[in-house]
């Protein structure tokens, strides 16, 4: 996966670099160790050090590949962070503005599409390695720019995604035993596109488009299309078709460079991708059609994600839904009435859960905050009658829970530094009870545990190195382990029958995942379904003739029902390995390790040249940043250098440091800025103003399931005095000038959020829930002011989706501010409509006007010590477009409106309801994407 910021070099090229996505603070608590190996530098916490190690030696083997492979050797030092801070697995990687990956400790869970690995590290840093050597050649003009201003500019970085994690899916399938290119349910998700008639088109490929499988697109076609290129034109094409895009001094002639070398280019080889994988899916449906389908009817219709289907002892269905639409839930439904559907808890992160015997509770694993920190998987359970809901536990990174048939124990699986483990624990007090039930060797997985009816046995799918998935089962009171096969099929989501005499699972051996049932007893295998998508995590009915399983359409997973009492089963067929042999070692680099130095990273690489708006007009502006590897450090100094007013400097340093409890932040200021207040003659005449000042703050962050709170508390002290001296004449006929207040300005501002806002990914906005705040500033001789000012302000919003259209919402946003004191022109609040901008302007500076605003009326109408604005708006879409031109980097994405009225004023003295502003209009909105990832909105109205 890569990472991307925004940048602009001489305002001449968009570049694509990386900006880490940050938990609240770092754990200060962690010891950090660094690896050195010839080309990599690993950094990581205890207790990864085997982890770290093994990372060391697959990096090394990828590098030795990949250059060969590619066709280039990342001679620059690429440096690894390994952490297990998240239940996620992912890595990223980017070139800009050094050679950097990122890697999560956590393997895939038991239905992720990155589930089919022999050596999840090796996968992994296979993909994020690929990457590195192919964002890291360029030549030409980008090798200038980077010698000047360090290294800012990769052309192959400026491309379609397809095209980068396409090459990265390709090579980590060719240089492993898995991969998504080998995946089924990978080829699942392009298959139903192709006999749905539902390809995407390359220019949605290209952007961002709207719909399912969303951003495994990328990955999906991009990988099956690069692999489709290779096979016919070598895999030298490839490297030769990044070597010369490297070398392009203006981005995005993606189909002249590939042209060149394959003589076609990527829109005429990707209609001919197209017919090929369309004529080999319909020769794989017929063949399942000749064999005798067997699949049941469709339950739900809303796609996107169903998973865990279970029956509860009046016969109803519940199951995990999360249709991207709106909550995720767990829902309950009769079969007879599957769009009559009741919501049993809310919920997030990966499936599972369990229903008590009793019927009164239900278990559940939910992705919880803990220690204000992380965000780990824990387990909860929710009393259905009352509501109630009770953390059972607090960081043990537990889920797929399951419930012993007395109700008594639980068995789940804990995540811990790249190994799952199963446990077990009494239900009345699972933090003091747990145990290991099936200890797990180092990188092992463990999926899916489900008690059997009579409690004695425990059946689930386990990972074992080599890529082996197969269906186990544990003795209980023993812990002895029975393995059902060994194959290097993906075996999971195993349940039993009501008797006990069968247990269900799904399979992939021939090469579609289906459903099958192993006989207990005498222990015959036979296949229940042959579908044409994909069938997973089956559920039985206690009277044995009801079957609900997962299923798949281009739209995404959904239930199924089949009636067992109308199907004949066959015997199943034997698993045929034609995978090239796993990766089956567990090296590990022997190299010293050595104390973390987070100077050794925390230097600046490149920087970056900007045009901006320093108030008087046009300016340059120079960034320069550094962060560590681990981000204990953070730092940016920016300069900008005024074409109008060559004078006007402009020079700002921040600091913050993340390895406390609290963020902590620092700063330094000097700013020179157009200003108003110097009365001439009564008139209010512009002066220039210069200021420096320096601030400090901290700001913690209260995460909760479903909400958060955040607190800051600032000081920042500023001297104001003139920027030039008053050259002007006075006349001594009129009143004496009225000078700018200037001087020290010493404040002290305390902060308050808290927000429960949703928004799902095909919303417009955010469509439910609400968001308050308010910010206090003080200045005051006591804490060294020369002036005394006091200001508050504070703002409240609620969203309320409405029952009739999906993706209809009522947004009310009220916002308030007073101030008082000895300056007269701090401190005062203006209200109005948006300022005239250019579309130009917009695009290259990056403004957004929305927001706290009186519509209608011109900007900064209302001036003064007080304000009050009331909005009111009704949004709705209109059309969602997903349109492009093929592979230019342009892209329409979709059409919404709003209906609007606003109310408010800004005054001194009194409150006065007549002198009130209201607007009220429309105003349409039209979201696109520039540059194949930059998301623009242009507003009319």
């Amino acid at each position: 996966m890569l990472r991307h910021r925004v940048a602009f070099v001489l305002s001449l090229a968009t570049l694509l670099s990386a900006a880490p996505v940050d938990a609240q603070v770092r754990d200060p608590s962690l010891d950090w160790r660094t690896i050195d190996t010839p080309h990599f530098t690993v950094h990581y916490h205890i207790p990864l050090g085997v982890l770290a190690r093994r990372v060391a030696v697959v990096a090394e083997r990828a590098h030795a590949t990949l250059s060969t492979v590619l066709g280039y050797t990342a001679d620059r030092r690429t440096q690894i962070v390994l952490t297990d801070n998240t239940d996620s697995s992912n890595g990223s990687a980017t070139a800009l503005p050094r050679n950097e990956i990122r890697l999560f400790a956590t393997a895939p869970s038991s239905m992720s599409p990155l589930g089919d690995y022999d050596d999840w590290l090796n996968l992994l840093v296979t993909h994020e390695h690929t990457h590195i050597v192919h964002l890291d050649q360029w030549s030409g003009i980008a090798s200038f720019i980077n010698i000047l201003l360090g290294k800012v500019y990769s052309p192959n970085q400026v491309q379609p995604r397809w095209i980068l994690e396409g090459v990265a899916t390709w090579q980590e399938s060719e240089q492993t035993g898995g991969g998504r290119v080998r995946s089924t349910m990978f080829d699942m998700y392009l298959r139903m596109d192709a006999l749905e008639d539902r390809f995407f088109d390359l220019d949605q490929i290209s952007n961002i488009a709207d719909r399912w499988p969303h951003g495994n697109v990328w990955y999906l076609y991009g990988s099956q299309f690069v692999k489709y290129v290779a096979d016919r034109h070598g895999a030298s094409a490839i490297a030769a078709i990044a070597r010369e895009y490297g070398n392009e001094v203006l981005p995005w002639g993606i189909n002249r460079v590939t042209r060149r070398v394959t003589g076609r280019g990527w829109t005429e080889l990707y209609d001919d991708f197209l017919a090929e994988r369309r004529a080999h899916y319909e020769a794989q449906r017929d063949a399942v059609v000749a064999e005798g389908r067997v699949e049941g009817e469709r339950l739900t219709h809303h796609g996107e994600v169903a998973r865990l289907p279970r029956f509860d002892r009046e016969g109803r269905v519940l199951y995990w839904r999360a249709d991207n639409r709106s909550r995720a839930e767990i829902r309950r439904f009769s079969l007879d009435t599957p769009t009559e559907q009741a919501e049993v808890a809310r919920v997030n992160g990966d499936d599972g859960y369990d229903l008590h015997p009793s019927g009164r509770y239900v278990v559940y694993s939910l992705t919880a905050p803990f220690r204000d920190i992380y965000n780990f998987h824990d387990l909860f359970r929710r009393d259905l009658e009352t509501g109630r809901v009770d953390r059972l536990t607090h960081g043990m990174r537990a889920r797929e829970p399951d419930i012993s048939p007395d109700g008594r124990r639980v068995v789940f699986t804990v995540n811990e530094a790249g190994t799952t483990t199963l446990m077990i624990a009494e239900l009345r007090d699972v933090e003091g009870t747990a145990r290991v039930l099936v200890p797990s060797e180092r990188f092992e997985q463990v999926f899916n545990p489900r008690f059997s009816p009579d409690g004695r046995t425990v059946a689930l799918s386990r990972w074992q190195r080599g890529g082996y998935r197969d269906i186990h089962l544990v003795d209980v009171e023993t812990g002895r382990v029975t393995p059902l096969m060994r194959d290097r099929a993906q075996d999971g989501s195993p349940t039993w029958s009501a008797d006990g005499r069968t247990l269900y699972f799904s399979s992939d051996r021939t090469g579609i995942a289906n459903i099958y049932a192993h006989d207990v007893t005498s222990g015959t295998l036979r296949q229940v379904t042959n579908v044409v998508a994909g069938a997973y995590q089956p559920a039985i009915s206690r009277d044995g003739h009801h079957l609900v399983y997962v299923g798949y359409t281009s739209y995404g997973f959904d239930l199924f029902h089949l009636d067992l009492r109308e199907v004949s089963t066959r015997p199943a067929p034997p698993y045929i390995d034609d995978r090239p042999p796993p990766v089956d070692d567990d090296a590990i680099w022997n190299g010293p390790s050595r104390d973390y130095e987070p100077l050794e990273t925390l230097w600046p690489r490149a920087y970056l040249l900007d045009l901006a708006n320093d108030g008087f007009g046009s300016a340059l502006g120079v960034t320069v940043s550094g962060e560590d590897m681990a981000g204990f450090h953070r730092w940016s100094l920016r300069a900008t250098q005024g074409f109008e007013r060559p004078w006007a400097h402009n020079v700002s340093l921040n600091y913050d440091y993340q390895r406390l409890p609290l963020r902590v932040g620092f700063g330094l200021f000097r700013r020179v800025v157009p200003r108003r207040g110097f009365i001439i003659a009564g008139e209010n005449e512009r002066w220039n103003e210069e200021a420096w000042g320096g601030d400090v703050g901290v700001s913690y962050r209260l995460p909760r399931v479903f909400r958060s709170q955040s607190v800051s508390l600032s000081w920042r002290g500023t001297f104001l005095d003139n920027a030039e001296p008053f050259r002007g004449r006075l006349d001594p006929n009129d009143a004496p000038p009225r000078f700018p207040e200037l001087g020290l300005r010493s404040e002290v501002r305390l902060g308050w959020s808290y927000s429960d806002v949703e928004r799902y990914t095909y919303d417009i906005s955010a469509s439910n829930g609400q968001a308050i705040g308010f910010t206090l500033s003080v200045s005051h001789p006591a804490i060294g002011s020369q002036f005394e000012v006091v200001q508050l302000t504070w703002f409240a919003q609620r969203f309320f989706p409405m029952p009739w259209l999906q993706h209809h919402v009522v947004a009310l946003n009220y916002a308030g501010g007073i101030s008082g004191g000895d300056m007269d022109r701090r401190g005062t609040f203006s209200i109005g409509g948006f300022p005239e901008v250019s579309p130009i302007d917009g695009l290259l500076n990056g403004l957004v006007l929305g927001g706290v605003a009186l519509r209608g009326y011109p900007a900064f109408d209302r001036s003064g010590t007080q304000y009050h604005l009331l909005q009111l708006e009704y949004r709705f879409p209109i059309w969602r477009i997903n349109r492009g031109v093929l592979t230019l980097p342009v892209y329409l994405n979709r059409i919404h409106a709003a209906l609007f009225a606003d109310g408010g004023d800004a005054f001194r003295g009194q409150l006065d309801f007549s002198t009130f502003r209201v607007g009220v209009g429309a105003e349409i909105l039209i979201d696109f994407t520039l540059g194949y990832v930059l998301p623009f909105t242009f507003r009319v109205g």
